[in-house]
């Protein structure tokens, strides 16, 4: 079955990002913004954060559930990337975006990853060695056509070593974020069981 979405063009990717800047649970025109990221942004992030930290995200776990048709799979082949279900925890990682950066920064984030209706921003805590952060992150769309939840382990590993689009093989996706997050001591069962597979 053939998987058609709309992509979001450059002015509601700006909408998009206004919108949850103003729903930010403090103003911030002069205040630094954390943005917690937990797939491919922690192998390739496309901006220079200020500062990063491994973080933990309670209440939160991560997941292959969404269907990609265009950076790793196709329309007709859709590759699977990861977003999060509302259970457990998740560790990753915290970036810092200076005020002044923000606006520009963060709308690199949004052309990544909000053209396909896959995420929603929502502002939430981690938690680092520092103590408690308040981020951004990007939640699974449930409602979205992309949602693929209660996929196997064997499912998964399946999809992702079939499926390739205009940003690579699917497979490059699940090495490159494992290969970052190793760096930064942070290993994944999920993540580690669907590698085994593949």
């Amino acid at each position: 079955m053939t998987l058609h979405v709309s992509l979001a063009d450059e002015a509601l990717l700006k909408a998009s990002l206004d919108e949850a800047l103003r729903r930010a649970p403090f103003p911030v025109a002069h205040a630094d913004i954390w943005l917690f990221v937990y797939g491919a942004l922690a192998a390739d992030p496309p901006f220079r954060p200020a500062e990063r930290r491994v973080a933990t995200l309670a209440g939160y776990s991560r997941c292959f559930n969404i269907a990609d048709p265009l950076n790793r799979g196709t329309a007709e082949a859709p590759g699977l990337v990861l977003g999060l279900e509302r259970s457990g925890a998740c560790d990753g990682l915290a970036y810092r975006i200076e005020p002044g950066c923000l606006e520009r920064d963060l709308m690199t984030v949004w052309r990544q990853e909000m053209r396909l209706p896959a995420y929603v921003p929502v502002w939430t805590e981690a938690h680092a060695n520092l103590g408690p952060l308040p981020v951004l992150v990007f939640d699974t769309r449930r409602e979205g056509p992309l949602y693929r939840p209660g996929l196997t382990d064997a499912a998964i590993a399946e999809w992702i070593a079939g499926s390739a689009g205009q940003a690579g093989a699917n497979v490059e996706y699940w090495r490159d974020t494992v290969e970052a997050f190793r760096r930064d001591g942070i290993h994944d069962p999920h993540l580690t069981a669907v590698g085994a597979l593949i």
